[in-house]
């Protein structure tokens, strides 16, 4: 008997290189269409609908489940608590992970996601408004 090799990983610290290369599913609507209904505004499912992906997956296996979880990403199903779940149709190889806080730049990649994101609610905030 000989020794087996185990991959090892490939860490990414790029997070949309790590979304395109595994086909990290962000979009509200595209998972609506699939008869999802993400948690948050990025297209994750807390840990109390893994048993909806997981099946979901087990139906459709062009799809694979991405597990955010200790601040990275794991490209495959990990079990846990406090863990967040991503829909993915892209790459499924399990040894792909993504740690963006290990990048040189990782404050500014921040800063500007945070910017985003106020804008993006602040746009939300005006519309309403104008409405009112």
């Amino acid at each position: 008997m000989g020794a087996t090799a185990k991959p090892s990983p490939e860490l990414f610290t790029d997070g949309v290189a790590f979304a395109e290369r595994t086909g990290k599913i962000n979009y509200w609507q595209e998972l609506l269409s699939l008869g999802l209904e993400p948690d948050n505004m990025s297209g994750g499912f807390f840990t109390e609908k893994s048993d909806i992906l997981l099946n979901f997956v087990r139906r459709d296996p062009a799809y694979h489940i991405i597990t955010f979880a200790s601040d990275q990403y794991l490209n495959r199903f990990v079990a846990g608590r406090n863990t967040i779940y991503y829909l993915a149709e892209g790459d499924a190889d399990p040894s792909l992970a993504c740690n963006q806080l290990l990048a040189p730049d990782w404050h500014l990649v921040f800063e500007d996601t945070i910017s985003k994101t106020l804008a993006m609610l602040k746009d939300i905030k005006d519309r309403r408004q104008a409405k009112s």
